[in-house]
């Protein structure tokens, strides 16, 4: 069971379930960028469990950032009481891991979500609660202010990917599902998208800068 002053396993799950490092060193890390809209995607039926993950919504236009996931199948909160976990990792300084993660349990009859430190040594830091909902019996919502979190100097965007991790009769040792599968998701902090600009002639070499 994980309590209110434990991580999932340390940080070890997106550890080895997250390749930030390598993703960072491409292009294709920034494809999905959003500036002052929200985000969405669509994840593919990949996983086993009941929570592998359908889509992400991101509502960051006004507000706290606010992650919404989905899933294929049904699922109780009871039901995921020291079974199920959803994770949102977050990216703020461009190091070879999460820097922080939203961890999203259920406590029984209601979900709990709380906000962690990540350590590459020794056991993550508790940061305090953030606040979480059900919007269906296919979801789970959490939020957390930016500024709660710290950032690498000069960044202006983060990175973030959602992780889940269950484990029931279909899953003996322990399904799990990352969204997006491949890249991390860019998001642009509030006010520090860059201004669009014209074009680059054929001549120009290509540029590793997101698009707003």
């Amino acid at each position: 069971m994980v309590g209110k002053g434990e991580g999932v396993s340390g940080s070890r799950w997106f550890r080895v379930l997250t390749p930030f490092a390598a993703a960072i060193l491409t292009v294709a890390l920034m494809a999905v960028v959003a500036g002052a809209h929200d985000t969405d995607f669509q994840d593919p039926d990949d996983a086993r469990g009941r929570l592998d993950v359908k889509q992400v919504r991101l509502a960051h236009a006004q507000g706290p950032p606010t992650w919404t996931i989905v899933t294929f199948g049904e699922w109780s909160t009871a039901g995921m009481w020291d079974r199920g976990y959803i994770m949102v990792l977050l990216d703020t300084q461009g190091g070879m891991g999460a820097e922080y993660y939203l961890l999203v349990r259920s406590a029984g009859t209601a979900l709990q979500g709380s906000l962690w430190r990540a350590h590459t040594y020794g056991p993550d830091s508790y940061l305090g609660s953030v606040q979480t909902r059900r919007p269906s019996r296919r979801s789970a919502s959490v939020q957390v202010r930016l500024g709660r979190l710290t950032f690498g100097a000069s960044r202006p965007f983060y990175r973030w990917r959602v992780l889940t991790v269950y484990t029931g009769r279909l899953c003996r040792r322990t399904c799990h599902d990352q969204a997006p599968n491949l890249d991390a998701v860019l998001q642009w902090r509030p006010g520090m998208s860059p201004t669009p600009t014209p074009s680059p002639s054929a001549s120009s070499s290509p540029s590793d800068s997101p698009s707003p």
